[in-house]
């Protein structure tokens, strides 16, 4: 029994240890042993799937139960073993006879397959160029590029309260508040399409990023060979197209208007058009441009920040121009056509929208 209690503190602590194959003649001891053996078979499954630091985090949030359940453990294993009824001669009775044993089952898993509904933010995060940049600089340098990056979106997004999904090369997919509960979801994923671009530029890369923010279903899914906690939410193709839209106008991060709506106290944003996107059938949606955090914005007196940061908006005219091209009112659109500066394809696109008195909605609504 000391035995297995020792195991099971470790287990607390999500230290798995095998429970020796012993017999008592004790049947209720026998029982136990049959069922600590499937418990750590599933907590052994569940270590497979889940990610470590959600591991981490499901033991403990601020590591006293955790320091506690290593203390009882490391008190439970001084206990002398010897004395365990696993371990008697006498482990070979009625029981024995019996040749009753519980099965080891993984379909009876404590972590069933299962679906809920919860409101997240996604986003999707690019490196442009990188595979041209693979091809012209040495493999040991472009993992250390590459690397370096990880280290930094890995360590950002823990410090937000997301996931790094999944990332594929140089693309890498984030959602808040779904295997993290998190109820600012919106204005961490806002964030991190500030941090994330500026950070590339300060390493020599260029970023694109798409966030968008609603419903999704979340859960564990996958079979018993290959689970995963995932989701399933239209957003994906969304965020997908944002990012390729921010690529293909040279942007940075768009956002769809909930992120917008939330985070526009902290963030200053830019209109950058419409888009028309499956997920919302035939009509174009508004999207936006978060260009960088506004300073203080989190302070006390984050109201006059943002009072100061509208009065000084460089983006206010420019705003208002995409506004009249948007509702097709071209005289308007004529008379702010000087807030569309620059040779960035956003502004060449607005200006050939003026001047054609015509405005061609980017059609993403099959990506």
């Amino acid at each position: 029994f000391a035995e297995v209690s020792s195991i099971m503190c470790d287990a607390a602590v999500m230290r798995i240890e095998e429970v020796p194959e012993r017999r008592s003649f004790i049947a209720e001891l026998n029982a136990i042993q049959s069922a600590t053996r499937l418990m750590l078979a599933n907590l052994k499954e569940y270590k497979s799937y889940m990610p470590q630091h959600l591991v981490a985090d499901g033991v403990s949030d601020d590591g006293t139960e955790l320091s506690n359940a290593s203390a009882m453990s490391r008190s439970h294993s001084r206990l002398d073993r010897s004395q365990s009824s696993f371990g008697s001669s006498g482990s070979q009775g009625s029981d024995k006879s019996s040749g009753r044993r519980i099965p080891l089952r993984p379909s009876m898993s404590i972590f069933a397959l299962q679906l809920s509904t919860r409101k997240v933010s996604i986003a999707a995060l690019n490196i442009v160029g990188f595979t041209g940049l693979a091809r012209s600089k040495d493999d040991k340098e472009v993992l250390g590029i590459h690397g370096s990056l990880a280290l930094w979106l890995t360590n950002e997004v823990s410090a937000l309260r997301g996931i790094v999904d999944t990332f594929s090369g140089d693309r890498f997919f984030v959602t808040f508040n779904a295997s993290k509960m998190l109820m600012s979801h919106r204005p961490a994923a806002g964030r991190l399409g500030c941090t994330f671009p500026s950070e590339c530029k300060e390493m020599g890369l260029t970023a694109s990023a798409g966030l968008a923010s609603g419903e999704a279903k979340v859960g564990n899914m996958g079979c018993a060979t290959m689970r995963k906690f995932s989701f399933v939410s239209s957003l994906v193709p969304f965020v997908y197209a944002l990012e390729r839209h921010a690529a293909d106008m040279g942007l940075t991060t768009l956002v769809d208007p909930l992120v917008q709506q939330e985070c526009q106290r902290d963030i200053l944003f830019r209109r950058a058009g419409l888009l028309k996107l499956r997920k919302f059938k035939d009509t174009p949606v508004p999207v936006f441009e978060a260009l960088k955090m506004i300073e203080g914005g989190e302070s006390d007196e984050w109201m006059y920040e943002l009072e100061a940061a509208e009065k000084q908006n460089p983006y206010k005219e420019w705003d208002a121009l995409m506004e009249a091209v948007m509702r097709a009112d071209w005289e308007s659109a004529c008379g702010l056509l000087n807030a569309a500066t620059g040779e960035g394809r956003l502004a060449e696109a607005v200006r050939a929208a003026v001047s054609q008195q015509e405005y061609e909605v980017p059609d993403y609504s099959k990506f």
